[in-house]
């Protein structure tokens, strides 16, 4: 659920720290598995549980990932680090007593509302362009995206995506190294 945003930033500052041989390959690798769908590209594991944060947990298996990916290749090692993203996202950005005490919609609209706050400011600052051609595909999923959580444009919502913690994630994220998290695995 991080958005493009987001994970351009993490993948630019990323290519920044790392050695990258195809960095459009890599920030290719880095979107992609948003425009896949996505209990499929994020290997999603079936969640019983009506908790939202346990329900989060179960979004992103990097373990059944790598069974099937070798890290052969840069756009490989861009969908890792967007799972990676994606899992501490959901486990580690947001304080447990806010997961514990809001609703699915709640979330969902809040984190909406917050990426009209901070994408500007994440393109600045990290450097990302965007083609018109890609800016358009990028709306076009996250309107698929609302439409098929049922959900309208954002409400004025709770901000959850403060800058100092945003950029915080974004360099920690940044700086893990693909080979040695796929190792601990």
């Amino acid at each position: 659920m991080p958005g493009f945003h987001i994970h351009l930033s993490i993948g630019n500052r990323y290519i920044e720290k790392h050695k990258v041989e195809n960095e459009k390959q890599f920030l290719a690798g880095v979107i992609a598995p948003d425009f896949e769908e996505k209990e499929k590209s994020h290997y999603t594991k079936a969640c019983t549980s009506d908790r939202l944060i346990e329900h989060l947990k179960c979004k992103v298996s990097i373990e059944e990932f790598l069974k099937e990916h070798k890290l052969e290749n840069d756009y490989e090692k861009g969908w890792l680090l967007h799972l990676i993203t994606d899992k501490l996202f959901f486990t580690e950005f947001f304080s447990k007593e806010y997961l514990e005490n809001v609703e699915y919609q709640k979330f969902t609209n809040d984190l909406y509302a917050s990426y009209g706050k901070t994408n500007s400011y994440l393109e600045k600052k990290y450097h990302i362009e965007f083609s018109q051609e890609l800016r358009e595909r990028i709306e076009q999923n996250i309107q698929e995206s609302r439409k098929q959580k049922k959900m309208g444009e954002p409400k004025s919502g709770q901000d959850i995506l403060p800058i100092e913690k945003l950029d915080k994630f974004i360099e920690e994220v940044s700086n893990i190294d693909l080979e040695q998290y796929k190792k601990a695995i």
